[in-house]
């Protein structure tokens, strides 16, 4: 493209030389003017003074970027300076003239205002030539609209400042999990929960703070984090700084890339131990006794059926059930109220507790009726006969009701059955009627019933 306007003493060009500095400079319009969204531009440095410039070429594309004809371009109302954003004039002034006058390149990313008026970004890269031939400096460059870009980096920091906002001062847990299951972020609820330093779990496999027998999430994750499922949810053990553990209910969520591949996971973890200590609380009191928290009626059939279902896996192996009725109760209730019953029956559960094993139970019937439930060896039928005899004498002492002396005995009714299809309702009701022989021989007696199989044989007492 020709730029001087004046003869500068040069060898004259030749016919030859102008055509291929046209052929040239019609290469260079073609390419300039045919590239969406970016224009070029030249301008004249003025020697004396680099920092303005007289315009000589700007490409179409301009006119469609920001609004205004050509014309206003390359006239010398410096329309650069009149249509820069506010808030960007002052650096890009300085850093314009600092190029020029010093012939430096430029590279910079500002806004230019369109003539009706909305913001257009701009990314501009911009260098001072000198034409070989005359020596003349030109100031040439390009500026590519970069709108599109920015809005979609604005909105992704609006994005980010949302979600950490959202991160920060969540009410819940909320956490960045590698995919070889480490932590990479913990907000401060996570932390706070688990009496952790600030970052002090970053970096922390998640496995470590999850109790080792809640299996279930553990095994979760990990088909998570190999791409085989996109959510998982479990409610489990939270280990906190000290050792103990809270109880907690997670929900982790893979983030996959455009491939679909597996990038990283995000994770809620919600502090649920109140609610779960009421639960607890609520089951507890739904299959145990209120007053001795013994086992209730229901859950004494549910330890049977699992101690009749033993016996049908293990041959050998049988179920003995004793069924205890305190003599004399009502004479309690009667002499020093019905308080001192219920003080009574407290310290008969904590005495027949105190005489069994962890594996057997103890269970208020109703009443003044207990029921204790043990498995043993059927080849050692006198078992029965001695763990009866050990109930019944842990009874023997006095108890200390209301500041006096109680003496209290009772009767005993044993069933011991091999058979693992008995129904439980059967066994208890064989107790059962033993231990009424027993109130019907005279009381403080042990009887035995054979009928559901190998027992001992009956002992008065």
């Amino acid at each position: 493209m020709q730029t001087t306007d004046e003869h500068d003493g040069s060898p004259p060009e030749t016919v030859e030389d102008t055509h291929g500095v046209q052929e040239r400079e019609e290469r260079f319009r073609t390419l300039a003017e045919n590239i969406p969204g970016v224009a070029t531009y030249l301008d004249r440095l003025i020697v004396d003074d680099p920092g303005h410039s007289i315009p000589l070429y700007i490409s179409p594309q301009v006119e469609q970027m920001l609004g205004y004809p050509l014309s206003e371009w390359l006239d010398e109302s410096e329309l650069w300076l009149r249509i820069l954003h506010p808030e960007d004039r002052e650096r890009l002034v300085a850093a314009d003239a600092n190029a020029r006058q010093n012939l430096q390149a430029l590279s910079e990313e500002y806004r230019l205002l369109h003539r009706d008026g909305h913001v257009v970004w701009v990314s501009e890269k911009s260098a001072v030539v000198p034409d070989v031939s005359t020596g003349t400096l030109y100031w040439q460059g390009v500026m590519v609209d970069i709108t599109k870009r920015k809005r979609a980096e604005q909105a992704m920091a609006a994005s980010e400042l949302k979600f950490r906002t959202l991160f920060d001062a969540a009410a819940i847990g909320v956490f960045t999990l590698a995919l070889d299951g480490r932590i990479t972020e913990a907000n401060a609820t996570i932390e706070w929960l688990g009496r952790y330093d600030e970052g002090e779990l970053s970096g922390t496999p998640l496995a470590y703070l999850v109790d080792p027998d809640d299996e279930e999430i553990l095994d979760e994750l990990a088909e998570l984090r190999a791409g085989h499922r996109d959510r998982c949810r479990a409610e489990h053990r939270f280990r906190r700084k000290d050792g103990s553990f809270l109880w907690c209910r997670t929900v982790v969520t893979l983030v996959r890339g455009p491939d679909l591949l597996p990038l990283y996971a995000m994770g809620m973890l919600e502090d649920f131990s109140a609610r779960k200590l009421v639960e607890d609380e609520l089951l507890h009191r739904a299959v145990h006794d209120v007053l001795t928290g013994l086992p209730n009626r229901q859950l004494l059939l549910d330890r049977l059926t699992m101690a009749l279902a033993r016996t049908a896996r293990e041959p050998g192996v049988g179920a003995t059930l004793i069924f205890l009725d305190l003599d004399d109760f009502k004479d309690v209730n009667d002499s020093f109220g019905h308080g001192a019953g219920d003080e009574l029956l407290i310290q008969v559960a904590e005495r027949l507790s105190a005489a069994v094993r962890p594996t057997d139970t103890v269970a208020r019937y109703g009443g003044d009726e207990f029921v204790v439930i043990f498995v043993g060896d059927v080849s050692k039928p006198g078992d029965a006969r001695l763990f009866a005899e050990r109930l019944a004498g842990q009874l023997k002492e006095p108890f200390t009701i209301a500041g006096e002396q109680v003496i209290t005995t009772a009767s005993l009714g044993v069933a011991s059955c091999s058979d693992g299809n008995a129904r439980p309702e059967d066994v208890i009701r064989e107790a059962d009627a033993a231990m009424y022989r027993a109130k019907l021989a005279g009381r403080d007696r042990i009887e035995f019933s054979g009928s559901l199989g190998p027992s001992a044989e009956p002992l008065a007492r």
